[in-house]
């Protein structure tokens, strides 16, 4: 059979690959690897230096834990990663998997596909989505985003939920990122109307809380830090085993009102419960309830119906989440992992969904290039002698946040850049950015932090109040701030602060920089839960440029050092 008439639709995830094959005449179905719909997108290095993916690498990684990725899309913007001893290109990890997919769907078809589509978050920019295509080059490659795939596959199951002139949520909750995109159906074709995204919040994050819960559970704690913070190869093994266990409990509950969790190493049994599962999981769900409402907020729209997509959208606690939260059931496809996919091929069809210049004219905001490199794998570098360093508004950081804004514009490289927000007023000082009034509770935060002059990134500080009055003063309050953490090189270490900050800020352009005016914040740092060091808290002033709306702030430094969401509280 030659190539004409075959298509293949591929949905890249963060833990596993979905691919969607159409032959001439018949209709399109999944791609199976091993048996199984479901493709691992871990990458691993074998020993001949041979890239392996899928259950081969999961395989392998049993024997060299340390030379497998298995999230090799949260690499995106880390260049390199390495494998073992070996720095292999991100662009080799993404040709590796969407090769894979290209080869199974090849012998399937007995030949190549004619068109293949691929999707990616709504927030790519050029040079994100550019690796995806160069990743299957010479191959003929579309790109649509994710949350277009997933609306036109609600249009191909369930028409009468999204008629035309209507607008959905589209929730997309995978392993490791979520975004909420608000879509509406115009005759044949799904325009977005606004998007947002968190980068650090998906089922992978459920996972971690789930780990967190069970060293609580554990009474040993030295036995625990073997997994907690593994040094040897067999430590290593057993941490990746725990983590299957916990997913593996995790979907269980999806059925049963109770499981087991086994722990390796220590060989025991912890029991876990539904209930106990969703309270670990409140806080992730709880801030994508109010990422949806900022990209409906964004969007300027009501949306009656809620599309889950992703396969961390089957737990029930999401479903239950949502309706409290907007009043009404949200759609669950038979198969959610499939969706985005499926959806792929009905979205290629048009030329509206393709993105070589589609994403510019988006309200998404670029992602900060923020991340640690990921040669560090899951651990920073870190030391035993001790200097912090807390950054400058504190109270509003966060990890490569994506904000809705209504017309950004493109940075040189294509992908799109925080809009500032509205000019001043006349009736308010120069500098003083009307929007910025107010008081507004951090929802995550990251910064970097020195230990042993090595630079650190530490993550968190939630409940960080900032208050930014007329007269060119905010003030920053820290007592109910959670500390922010940072794990690396078998400890853990957590920086709290307490106390307030008095800053004179001037905001302009969609810059803004603050001056200190006087401190009684205070700073403990604990290593592995016991006193390191502590005393007052001091700050490394930096411009940043910011977006700011009716309920959201995002804070980015130009000097690259911390990042920012908050949230309107008063």
């Amino acid at each position: 059979m030659t190539g004409d008439g075959i298509r293949l639709g591929i949905d890249f995830g963060t833990s596993s690959t979905v691919a969607v094959l159409a032959l001439p005449g018949r209709e399109p179905r999944p791609l199976l690897f091993d048996g199984s719909p479901l493709l691992p997108s871990a990458v691993g290095l074998d020993p001949t230096g041979r890239l392996v993916v899928g259950r081969d690498a999961l395989h392998a990684a049993v024997a060299t834990p340390g030379a497998v990725e298995r999230h090799p899309k949260r690499c995106v913007d880390d260049g390199t990663v390495l494998l073992g001893d070996t720095e292999v290109p991100v662009r080799g990890l993404f040709a590796a998997v969407l090769g894979r997919v290209l080869d199974e769907a090849t012998r399937v078809a007995g030949g190549p596909p004619a068109e293949i589509v691929v999707t990616h978050p709504a927030a790519w920019g050029r040079e994100r989505r550019a690796l995806l295509r160069d990743a299957l080059a010479p191959a003929p490659v579309r790109l649509v985003s994710e949350p277009v795939a997933a609306a036109h596959h609600l249009v191909g199951v369930a028409a009468e939920r999204l008629p035309d002139g209507a607008a959905a949520v589209v929730y997309d909750f995978g392993a490791g990122t979520f975004d909420a995109t608000v879509v509406r159906r115009a005759g044949g074709e799904i325009a977005v109307l606004a998007t947002q995204g968190l980068p650090d919040s998906g089922g992978l994050d459920i996972d971690a809380a789930v780990v967190a819960h069970l060293a609580e559970a554990v009474p040993d704690e030295d036995e625990w830090r073997h997994l907690g913070a593994p040094k040897t190869t067999a430590e290593r093994r057993a941490r990746l085993q725990l983590w299957d266990n916990v997913r593996t409990a995790k979907e269980s509950l999806t059925r049963a009102g109770s499981t087991l969790v086994h722990v390796p190493l220590l060989d025991v049994e912890v029991p876990l419960g539904r209930e106990e599962l969703d309270r670990l999981a409140a806080p992730v769900l709880a801030r994508s309830v109010d990422t949806t409402r900022a990209a409906l907020h964004a969007a300027g729209v009501d949306a009656t119906t809620i599309l889950l997509v992703g396969g961390a959208s089957r737990m029930p606690a999401v479903t239950s989440t949502l309706h409290r939260a907007f009043g009404f059931e949200p759609v669950m496809v038979d198969q959610p992992e499939l969706a985005v996919a499926e959806g792929s091929l009905h979205a290629g069809l048009t030329s509206a969904t393709d993105t070589d210049d589609w994403p510019a004219a988006l309200p998404v905001a670029a992602p900060l290039p923020l991340a640690a490199p990921r040669r560090r794998r899951l651990l920073l570098a870190a030391g035993a002698g001790l200097a912090v360093v807390a950054v400058a508004a504190a109270a509003a950081l966060a990890d490569r946040p994506s904000t809705p804004v209504a017309a950004p514009s493109a940075s040189p490289s294509g992908s799109p850049s925080p809009s500032p927000s509205a000019s001043p007023s006349p009736s308010y000082p120069a500098g003083v950015d009307p929007c910025l009034l107010g008081t507004w509770r951090t929802v995550y935060s990251l910064t970097y932090g020195l230990i042993d002059n090595q630079r650190v990134q530490y993550r968190g500080g939630a409940g960080t109040l900032g208050t930014y009055k007329a007269d060119g003063t905010v003030t920053f309050t820290y007592d109910n701030a959670a500390p922010h953490v940072a794990d690396h090189d078998g400890h853990h270490w957590e920086s709290t602060h307490r106390g307030q900050a008095v800053f004179r800020w001037s905001a302009s352009g969609g810059e803004m920089l603050q001056t200190m005016i006087s401190s009684t914040a205070q700073n403990t740092l604990t290593r592995d839960g016991r006193y390191n060091a502590g005393g007052s808290t001091s700050f490394n002033v930096e411009p940043a440029r910011y977006s700011c709306n009716a309920t959201t702030l995002i804070e980015n430094s130009t000097l690259g050092n911390y990042s920012a969401e908050s949230v309107r509280i008063g």
